[in-house]
């Protein structure tokens, strides 16, 4: 999850360990390759999960109810250190409302009552529409997936088989940042899936073809992305990677 500011170069990142069913957190600055801090942070189990990062706060949802897949209470942690700073029972993320407020909804009977929230303080504020309304900042640019039946799917697949000398995807995620054109792709070979990572030029120039991960039970989901001129991804499923596309 990137930092929503558009010239931070900060990335907060969630772990998990399936055997122990533990989750910590950390942020890494991609442009100075470091990790500044990783830890496990109070009040999270392993059902919760990374929603947002703003206003130097890391946003999390816990769930109280695993049986229900619904979040129930909000958290935020310090960006410069992962300690917690604030907890919101029942009270989930809408978005970011900019100028250091989020919008945020709680449970009343079937529906739900939005209000403003400072991110800093976790202080609750009337909502105010106007500003909800006006906000639209997106830094963030995901790939979009095509598979077999996508009326795109077939060109796309002949392409990369070309540029590949024969690989047949059997599903594409697909960005672009020209003059680059980006896909992770997966084929299968003997019975398993292998994943690949695929950066063209709209001229049709290959700079870089490489195997993000191999064995896999199958397809995996937001493989990648891309801010400003920044695309992460990951490789072997436990390896944070980044290339600059100047």
């Amino acid at each position: 999850m990137p930092d929503a500011d558009a010239d931070s170069s900060l990335w907060a990142i969630e772990l998990r360990n399936p055997e122990s069913r533990e989750v910590s957190f950390a942020v890494i600055d991609s442009e100075n390759l470091a990790v500044k801090w990783q830890r496990q942070v109070e009040g999270t189990d392993w059902w919760t999960s990374l929603t947002a990062f703003s206003d130097n706060r890391i946003f999390l949802h816990n769930y109280r109810y695993p049986e229900v897949p619904e979040p129930t209470d909000l958290l935020a942690m310090n960006g410069d250190t992962g300690f917690l700073s604030w907890i919101l029972p029942n009270h989930l993320l809408v978005k970011n409302a900019g100028g250091g407020l989020l919008e945020v909804a709680t449970k009343q009977g079937d529906s739900f009552k939005h209000l403003h929230c400072d991110a800093l303080t976790g202080e609750l504020l009337p909502l105010n529409i106007e500003i909800s309304e006006s906000y639209h900042e997106i830094i963030l640019a995901e790939p979009v997936r095509y598979i077999e039946g996508n009326m795109y799917f077939g060109q796309l697949a002949q392409f990369i088989s070309n540029a590949t000398g024969g690989h047949n995807p059997t599903a594409i995620d697909y960005l672009e940042k020209r003059p680059y054109i980006i896909f992770s792709y997966y084929i299968y070979e003997q019975d398993k899936t292998v994943q690949y990572l695929l950066i063209v030029t709209d001229n049709k120039q290959q700079v870089l073809h490489e195997k993000l991960s191999e064995e896999r039970e199958g397809t995996g989901r937001s493989t990648m992305m891309l801010k400003a001129s920044t695309l992460v991804y990951l490789k072997n499923s436990n390896e944070f990677s980044s290339l600059t596309l100047s």
